[in-house]
């Protein structure tokens, strides 16, 4: 497995062994690059975005809550429009001009949040996440946090993937607001739904007929839906 397509057996695997991973790292398994957590974050998401489109029909669908009352939003874009709106971002260094500095910032990955994720609040995770970003500033900066607003515009112009923001206005009540799509979490969650109707088709056919996982999964998935058919 080397990323792209995976095949149903590939997917069971990749699954199982995402299990024992902690639940922000499970996406990146289902990539089966071992530099997945170094790339882009829109680079990510742009993968995942390919890899589990085959799964939900080249729809990404999520519901969120209304913050003004019970309503849950539904949320649903294709996965050609996500990558159609997306640049491949740059997997190098880039830099901006800043008040008098320059600076030559790359874009966060992965592993940058998760590390980010453990500094406790949000303005300490911010920090950090800015730190581990900033390559090099010339001439220094004396308060690196007043970098945040001109850093993160510049981050998001050219990686839209890394943080992707929906304005949604509320059909029950009309209050606005914006949420943030989780592309690598729903992700996962089309690819464990995918996996248990998988795991359900191999315990009746292997029931039925006695066949492995292995020869059940390598039917695919005209020849096991006709298979299906004949099952009481």
């Amino acid at each position: 497995m080397t990323g792209g397509r995976l095949t149903e057996a590939e997917l069971v695997s990749a699954w199982d062994h995402a299990l024992d991973r902690p639940a922000a790292h499970r996406p990146l398994v289902l990539l089966g690059r071992p530099d997945a957590e170094r790339l882009p974050v829109g680079a990510v998401a742009a993968l995942l975005l390919r890899t589990a489109g085959d799964w939900t029909g080249g729809r990404v669908e999520t519901v969120m809550d209304c913050p003004a009352c019970p309503e849950c939003l539904e949320v649903g874009f294709t996965v050609a429009e996500l990558l159609a709106a997306a640049p491949e971002p740059p997997t190098g260094t880039f830099t901006l001009d800043w008040r008098g500095h320059r600076l030559t910032l790359r874009l966060p990955t992965p592993a940058d949040l998760a590390e980010a994720a453990r500094a406790g609040d949000r303005a300490a995770a911010e920090r950090r996440l800015l730190q581990s970003c900033l390559v090099a500033a010339e001439p220094p900066v004396a308060e690196p946090a007043e970098l945040l607003p001109a850093v993160s515009a510049a981050m998001a112009e050219r990686d839209p993937l890394g943080v992707v923001a929906v304005a949604l206005t509320c059909p029950a009540c009309g209050a606005g607001t914006e949420a943030l799509l989780d592309l690598p979490a729903w992700a996962w969650q089309a690819a464990d739904a995918r996996v248990r109707r998988l795991l359900g088709e191999v315990h009746r056919l292997a029931r039925a007929y006695g066949w492995s996982e292995a020869e059940v999964l390598g039917l695919g998935p005209h020849r096991r839906a006709a298979y299906l058919e004949q099952v009481p």
